[in-house]
């Protein structure tokens, strides 16, 4: 008797449920004139305790990776499978190469330094490059800041590079909402698989098979137009 009274109690909540299911697909800017905030306040009120409403699941974050290629003994050569590096991003979230991994045609790899001023003239040539077209075919930039060089203080990084993500969007606006990390102490050796002499370090990785398309050190903005027709053949040909 008992289930049969809950399941009375249940079911005029779900068929109102139900009812208000087509609302989920009109579009954002549509609102409906006869229901204002306050009575849509009163219309949840009504909703009982069992009606449970589900968050959407986000399948990228579930969903097992590929398995990452064997590695070559070095990352720094044209046709070296890059290293599966590990790093974390402005909110210390954890991330590696591996993410990206068939998930991207194409993922430009940068090793910065705070105070390197050739790293610092690149990053501000990077939203110039980095186009919506190019991000559409497959483009992914992943610009990370090595701040171990002066000091391991990691507890400091995410806000730093918070902060710098920030600005970079207020003075570029969407061409610089590509992806900011950091390394932590531990991540240094594998690092090193890609420096040979100074920073910053540049890997063009085509991301179908994690093979180092180009490769090199140092930054001038004069390389940024070699760079970006780099950038538009392997988009092309990839």
């Amino acid at each position: 008797m008992k289930n049969l009274y809950r399941i009375l109690f249940i079911l005029p909540a779900l068929l109102l449920a139900l009812a208000f299911l087509p609302a989920c697909g009109e579009d954002e800017g549509e609102t409906d004139d006869n229901n204002t905030p306050d009575e849509q306040a009163k219309t949840d009120d009504v909703l009982p305790d069992e009606v449970i409403v589900e968050e959407e699941v986000d399948v990228d974050n579930v969903e097992p990776l590929p398995e990452y290629p064997t590695e070559t003994p070095t990352s720094n050569q044209v046709d070296d499978i890059a290293a599966n590096i590990t790093f974390f991003d402005q909110d210390d979230k954890e991330w590696t190469l591996g993410h990206f991994y068939k998930k991207k045609k194409l993922v430009w790899l940068i090793f910065s330094a705070y105070d390197c001023p050739y790293c610092n003239t690149e990053k501000g040539d990077l939203p110039a490059i980095y186009k919506q077209e190019y991000i559409d075919k497959g483009l992914e930039i992943i610009f990370i800041e090595n701040g171990m060089l002066s000091g391991p203080q990691p507890e400091k990084e995410p806000a730093k590079v918070k902060a710098m993500r920030e600005i970079m969007i207020d003075n570029y606006g969407d061409s610089a909402k590509f992806v900011y990390g950091y390394l932590k102490l531990d991540m240094q050796s594998k690092m090193g698989k890609y420096i040979q002499s100074g920073y910053p370090t540049n890997a063009l990785i085509d991301a179908t098979s994690m093979k180092i398309l180009n490769y090199f050190e140092g930054w001038d903005t004069s390389l940024a137009d070699n760079q970006e027709r780099a950038i538009q053949f392997w988009l092309d040909e990839l």
